[in-house]
């Protein structure tokens, strides 16, 4: 299966981790009343925040082929961090019922370092079926 996944060409896992993005940007930037209330539990947004960019780490790293040229993993930290900063950012700027969190910066960003870290194993578990 993970043999099957790296196989993917490289248009197609440009145009997912795009995609991807695009959808994490419109739900970054909707108003807060165009989402339903779904009470959970308390906090249950950190856990969407971190879902949210482990998986744009992972299609990232997936998109650039981190596991052949490892500086990739860096550059695609940095841009998961950068561009969870910058949809905080536009959430405080644009007033529409969504606020500044830093909360929300901290879960994106460990989202993106464990995303990352979890590709990494994964391609050496290709590279290394015995690892």
């Amino acid at each position: 299966m993970i043999s099957f996944i790296f196989s993917i060409p490289q248009w197609l896992r440009l145009t997912l981790s795009f995609i991807y993005l695009s959808c994490i940007a419109l739900l970054s930037l909707l108003p807060s009343k165009d989402f339903p209330e779904l009470p959970l539990f308390s906090g249950i947004d950190k856990v969407v925040h971190f879902c949210m960019y482990f998986g744009l780490t992972i299609l990232a790293c997936w998109s650039t082929h981190a596991e052949v040229r490892h500086r990739w993993y860096y550059i695609v930290v940095l841009f998961a961090i950068g561009w969870g900063v910058t949809m905080e950012i536009f959430q405080l700027l644009m007033h529409l019922g969504r606020s500044f969190d830093l909360y929300d910066i901290l879960a994106n960003s460990m989202g993106a370092l464990i995303g990352a870290i979890i590709y990494l194993l994964t391609a050496r578990m290709k590279k290394n079926p015995a690892y």
